[in-house]
């Protein structure tokens, strides 16, 4: 008993710095709380994703949604039937194949995770390009935007109105690209 008094003594000092320390860390975080809280909780407003719940007993729909929600894309899914999604703008096949849940991709399969990690970011870049296209800028004038053709192939609508092919867009970029200065040359 004697020993934990002396030891008290010798550091009460430090003990009462630290206390101080503490209750002033906490004010300043009391202080940023207040200030920056509802920014923070608005913020999770709009990070919040939303979470696909399967249909029970569609072994198919419940693996799907298990990829899905694994990988938290703020997409909307869309279940047409057995099998049958619309995962954003596209519409897909799933189905088991040896334990697997597999996506219907041109003529063979893609793992359902490849399919999500390829395809997601892609989809979400759409809804976002078709949001831009309902809602233009101050101007009036919606960005440049990608647009497709009936038998599938891209082309980019530049703001005067004007189609041109991915061989274009290459030529444009490579051009653009020569015209780079890199640090360190000497002119």
């Amino acid at each position: 008993m004697y020993y934990m008094i002396e030891v008290n003594c010798q550091y009460r000092k430090r003990i009462h710095e630290m206390l101080k320390n503490l209750r002033e860390l906490n004010k300043k975080r009391r202080e940023l709380e207040d200030k920056w809280g509802p920014f923070k909780r608005e913020l999770n407003k709009v990070k919040e994703v939303k979470v696909y719940k399967a249909v029970k007993g569609d072994a198919v729909d419940e693996l799907f949604a298990f990829h899905l929600n694994k990988h938290q894309l703020n997409l909307p899914i869309k279940r047409l039937g057995p099998g049958k999604y619309l995962f954003g703008t596209k519409q897909i096949l799933a189905k088991i194949i040896n334990g697997k849940l597999v996506i219907r991709v041109g003529g063979g399969y893609m793992s359902a995770d490849e399919f999500i990690e390829q395809y997601g970011p892609m989809e979400i870049l759409k809804i976002q390009q078709a949001e831009e296209r309902a809602n233009p800028d101050e101007s009036g004038k919606p960005a440049g935007r990608v647009s497709m053709s009936m038998r599938g192939s891209v082309g980019i609508r530049s703001p005067n109105g004007k189609v041109g092919s991915m061989a274009d867009i290459k030529a444009q970029m490579r051009e653009s690209m020569t015209n780079i200065k890199v640090y360190g040359d000497d002119p």
